[in-house]
């Protein structure tokens, strides 16, 4: 598999990876981390070649960056496993409108899994995808932040861009 890679500077976050095949981004990393995150890909596509920005990737980061400055959300492909459990959470996840937020409980019951609200963390910290599919939307039922795949403060801040006020 070949795969686009390209690391880009961000307001809010610093920096952002983002990888992907010619059909769509395949992970993005919050952070500036590019070797890390090149090592993560070669264990997940062992084989794979590792080539610099191409047009998905330039896409994706120009969606991105749109979205960091106020605009909307960043719309473009991406390659996921279509079935499981958290390929629904994912799905119900981006039906999360800017500025609003769902609880870990809420979208296990819109899963259909009421009693799944600890599955619907897990996914969210699997989601390979982050800003793309806005898992910095979902927070613990009693307004606080919960957890987040990656630094906590990049959630508080995702959700502040979008004008969502968080408890503590």
């Amino acid at each position: 598999m070949d795969l686009q890679v390209a690391r880009v500077s961000v307001p809010i976050l610093g920096a952002v990876c983002i990888a992907a095949s010619k059909y769509g981004v395949v992970r993005v990393h919050l952070g500036d981390e590019l070797q890390r995150f090149q090592r993560e890909l070669l264990s997940a596509w062992p084989g794979a070649a590792l080539h610099g920005p191409g047009p998905v990737t330039r896409a994706a980061a120009r969606a991105i960056l749109a979205y960091l400055a106020g605009g909307p959300d960043p719309k473009v492909e991406t390659v996921l496993p279509e079935e499981g459990f958290a390929s629904r959470v994912w799905r119900e996840i981006g039906r999360i409108p800017r500025g609003q937020t769902r609880s870990y409980a809420r979208i296990a019951k819109a899963v259909r899994s009421p009693a799944a609200f600890r599955a619907v963390g897990q996914a969210c910290g699997k989601n390979p995808v982050p800003l793309l599919i806005p898992c910095h939307r979902v927070i613990s039922a009693n307004g606080r932040l919960g957890g987040f795949s990656s630094d906590l403060a990049y959630k508080r801040r995702l959700l502040e861009l979008e004008g969502v006020k968080m408890k503590g």
